[in-house]
């Protein structure tokens, strides 16, 4: 749960940072909060539906082989672990429409379509209502990253 409270409290360092740094350099309006809270949710879809998606095709996958993969839930890995040996995939095969199919809809799920859809959407939406300012937009996005590298930091020094 603390790793849960650390990743919101960074990222809303992050956001409030950015936001305080385009109060410096330029004044806030109307269409930079828009811009830059509209990419700020729109990547946090993004990423949140990739990591549920993946995360059940992890579990699903791992069920049909009688193993539950600890490392998504465990918060330090511990010293003895278990090294697991990967099957050799013959390059050379031809891969079958099943398996393309399989892999096509690993990557792409109705709730990750959704989340590139207002990612898109709300460009589009700002845009046309000209309230679309491009640095805010930007910033909205880098801003979203880099609150993620740095969870990635302060979770790794722990």
């Amino acid at each position: 749960m603390t790793q849960k409270k650390t990743l919101f409290l960074v990222l809303c360092i992050f956001n409030a940072f950015f936001l305080f740094a385009f109060f410096i350099f330029k004044d806030l309006n109307l269409a930079l909060i828009l811009s830059y809270e509209m990419a700020f949710f729109s990547t946090l879809l993004v990423i949140l539906s990739s990591y549920l998606h993946y995360k059940k095709n992890i579990l699903a996958r791992s069920l049909k082989y009688d193993f539950k993969p600890k490392a998504l839930f465990i918060k330090k890995i511990p010293k003895n672990s278990k090294i697991i040996n990967f099957k050799h995939y013959n390059d050379d095969l031809v891969i079958k429409f099943k398996d393309k199919f399989k892999n096509f809809s690993l990557f792409f799920s109705l709730f990750k379509l959704l989340a590139y859809g207002i990612l898109v959407g709300g460009f589009l939406f700002l845009q046309r209502q000209n309230l679309l300012f491009i640095a805010g937009y930007l910033g909205g996005i880098s801003a979203f990253l880099m609150g993620i590298f740095a969870y990635m930091l302060c979770v790794k020094n722990e």
